[in-house]
C-alpha cells in the first residue's frame, strides 16, 4: 500500500536533468536511455526478430554502398541522433549518415546529420515511430528518408522527402518486392533478403 508521501511523489512531474547529466549517466549505464527535453526514458530491449531485421537492413544498405563506392556511413542502434528543435537525443534502429558525420559537441556516439533512418516497428513503439518520432526527425535538415520495417509481416514503408519539401510514402509487400531508397542512389532493399531466415525465429 502506498503511503501519503509515496502518493505525493507519484503525482509530481518527473525531475528534469541537464544534457550533461544525461550523458554522464548514459556513459555509465548498461541500458540505453533517450533524452526528451530534460526527461530520461529507458528504452525497451529489442527481441531477436527486431534486432535481426535492424541488423540485416543496415548490412544490405552497407553492402550496396560498398559495391557502388558511395561515400556514406551506416551505423546501428548504438548511435544517438540529436534533434535540436525538440531538445531530444534518440536511438534509431539503423541510420545512414551524410558523407561526413557531424558530431554533437565532438561526441563520437551522437550525430546531428542523419540522411536515412531505419526503424523496426514493434507493438509498443509502432504508433510512436509512425507519428511523433517521424515528426521529430523531419525537423532535421539533412534527413531525407524514413524506412519502417514491419516484424509481423513482410512489409516495408519508405517515406521520401521531395524537392518541394513534401513527403511521399511507398509501401512494399511480400517476397517479390524490393524497396527503393531514393536518398542513397536508389539503393534496393530486397524484402526476400531482408526477411530471409526469420521463419526459424518465428515459425
Amino acid at each position: 500500500m502506498l503511503t501519503k508521501t509515496s502518493r505525493r511523489k507519484a503525482l509530481l512531474p518527473p525531475q528534469k536533468v541537464s544534457i550533461e547529466e544525461y550523458f554522464r549517466a548514459e556513459d555509465k549505464s548498461i541500458y540505453k536511455h533517450e533524452y526528451h527535453d530534460g526527461i530520461i526514458k529507458k528504452m525497451a530491449g529489442g527481441q531477436l526478430t527486431h534486432n535481426r531485421l535492424a541488423q540485416k537492413a543496415a548490412n544490405l544498405i552497407d553492402s550496396f554502398l560498398e559495391s557502388n563506392d558511395v561515400n556514406l556511413v551506416v551505423s546501428n542502434s548504438d548511435t544517438k541522433i540529436r534533434i535540436e528543435q525538440y531538445n531530444k537525443f534518440v536511438y534509431p534502429d539503423a541510420v545512414v549518415i551524410c558523407e561526413k558525420p557531424a558530431f554533437y559537441q565532438n561526441r563520437k556516439d551522437t550525430i546531428t546529420n542523419p540522411l536515412v533512418v531505419v526503424e523496426v516497428l514493434s507493438d509498443s513503439t509502432k504508433e510512436y515511430d509512425r507519428t511523433l518520432k517521424y515528426e521529430y526527425y523531419r525537423t532535421i535538415p539533412s534527413f531525407k528518408e524514413y524506412v519502417l520495417v514491419h516484424q509481423d509481416r513482410k512489409h516495408v514503408s519508405v517515406y521520401t522527402k521531395q524537392p518541394d519539401a513534401t513527403w511521399i510514402v511507398r509501401d512494399y509487400d511480400g517476397d517479390d518486392a524490393t524497396a527503393i531508397l531514393y536518398a542513397i542512389q536508389q539503393c534496393p532493399l530486397s524484402l526476400k533478403r531482408l526477411y530471409r531466415g526469420l521463419e526459424i525465429i518465428n515459425p
